[in-house]
């Protein structure tokens, strides 16, 4: 392989410009987020993060809310370190020895959440945030690296399947780990491996199976994974002020890739909206529809399955479609979903009321029609805002310069973290001032759209075409 002064790459036996099926390089590729995004799931969401709360720290609120800080600290440190990481290696060329650095440096502050025992005993409830937060940026900054070697890793032909796998991987990994720490650790009076419930083990062996699981789906892409080519420069204090500067360029002559630039704003209110809609849904749920913690864990583990499902409509959709058009379908399919959701209540359907619903079967859960139709709509809107994260990384693959990939998904980082409070600062504004969660959704409907209408001024991200 070779790449000419502009950084592309040029067509070669081994990396050739069409092709039907995912090939070694980026099966690896993906299986790489498939061990990354359990983290997300089962550490930082239902099952250690709770833990942490409630027993490390030992008062919900106080745990709710350093929680909370870890998210701002480590956003706005993402925010900075991002964009200039992105540009950096660029400039460099390969991006597996920082993703490397980054994988190493994470699995043990992962392995180490072992020692965040009942009361801060061992390891001190703002030592344990301290984890927690170095963790989720080095996850953030691998993400900017990771992605941008997609255009890479995979044939161009292929690479929306390729993105779309990658998320159904990391849903199919999460609902296996979920699955295994339940029935094996949770459950069960006396857990596998003799772990003690006293002292909370199971919660905390969460963190050692996400972080083994990391290890093992990484080590084929490290191994497997084609990567961008050496461009001859050394890492150093003048190549990272090289790609500021070079950052500092891009935004001033944001003009020379506006389509780029305008489709930033669009993908940062669309997934503004749908972050908000993926998290404040199960508050959504528990608070409307009086479901308990039996019911919200089978929802949640059926929005992994339609995380599995939408990773892979996303690829059909980029195919049939290309990723610009497939990304404002999933946009449209994800303001159905929510809407629908919305008119959704324990007596209601589609705003349509229900007088005294009964049970349609005799299950132990979501028995009635109205439950029905709730967790059908909110599995209808997951599958669809999970589809729209992989189109929507596609996209900027096709139309940011390849020269400039880093520092594009490093901005679009800056963008996601700096306006990542919009969506619920409007979601809390609507809710008290209507006094009602079905209005609080309203500012979500109007992100989603003005993401949806913005993308018809963006240029390219059309289907790709075989070359005759």
């Amino acid at each position: 392989m070779s790449a000419g002064p502009s950084g592309e790459m040029e067509a070669s036996p081994e990396f050739p410009v069409s092709g039907r099926k995912l090939d070694r390089s980026a099966w690896s590729w993906a299986l790489y987020q498939g061990g990354r995004d359990p983290y997300i799931g089962l550490v930082s969401g239902f099952l250690f993060a709770p833990y942490f709360a409630t027993e490390v720290v030992g008062d919900a609120v106080k745990g709710q809310a350093m929680i909370a800080q870890v998210g701002i600290i480590s956003g706005l440190t993402v925010a900075f370190a991002g964009p200039v990481l992105g540009a950096t290696v660029d400039l460099l060329g390969p991006r597996k020895p920082w993703l490397g650095l980054c994988t190493l440096l994470v699995i043990p502050l992962m392995l180490s959440l072992w020692f965040a025992l009942p009361g801060g005993t061992l390891l001190s409830p703002w030592v344990v945030a301290g984890i927690l937060a170095a963790i989720a940026v080095l996850l953030s900054c691998g993400e900017v690296l990771f992605s941008s070697m997609l255009t890479y890793a995979a044939k161009p032909r292929m690479q929306p399947m390729a993105s779309g796998l990658a998320l159904s991987l990391g849903n199919v990994t999460s609902i296996g780990l979920l699955l295994f720490i339940l029935f094996a650790f949770m459950l069960p009076e006396t857990p596998l491996l003799g772990l003690s419930k006293e002292t909370h083990e199971p919660d905390r062996i969460v963190p050692i199976l996400v972080a083994a699981t990391f290890a093992l789906c990484a080590i084929p892409m490290f191994l497997f994974s084609r990567d961008a080519p050496s461009l001859a420069k050394k890492a150093s204090l003048k190549s990272i002020l090289g790609g500021v500067k070079s950052l500092i360029g891009l935004v001033r002559n944001a003009k020379d890739n506006s389509d780029a630039m305008i489709y930033l704003l669009a993908r940062t209110l669309a997934q503004d909206a749908g972050g908000v809609l993926l998290v404040l849904c199960g508050v959504y749920a528990a608070g409307v529809m009086g479901w308990g913690a039996t019911e919200m864990l089978v929802y949640g583990l059926l929005g992994c399955v339609a995380g599995f499902i939408g990773g892979f409509a996303a690829g059909l959709l980029d195919e049939m479609f290309g990723p610009k058009v497939a990304f404002q379908i999933e946009i449209a399919g994800s303001v159905l979903g929510l809407i629908s959701i919305i008119g959704a209540a324990p007596d209601q359907i589609l705003f349509i009321h229900i007088a005294d619903p009964v049970a349609l079967w005799n299950g132990p859960m979501f028995t009635t029609a109205p439950e029905m139709a709730f967790l059908l709509c909110g599995f209808f809107g997951f599958v669809f805002q999970i589809a729209a994260w992989s189109s929507s990384r596609t996209l900027l693959t096709r139309i940011a310069p390849k020269s400039q990939m880093g520092a594009f998904f490093g901005l679009a980082a800056l963008a996601g973290n700096s306006t990542s409070w919009l969506g619920p600062l409007f979601v809390g504004i609507f809710t008290s001032v209507f006094k009602s969660q079905q209005a609080g959704f309203i500012p979500v409907t109007v992100l989603f759209a003005a993401g949806f209408f913005l993308l018809f001024l963006v240029k390219g991200g059309g289907r790709e075409i075989d070359p005759a």
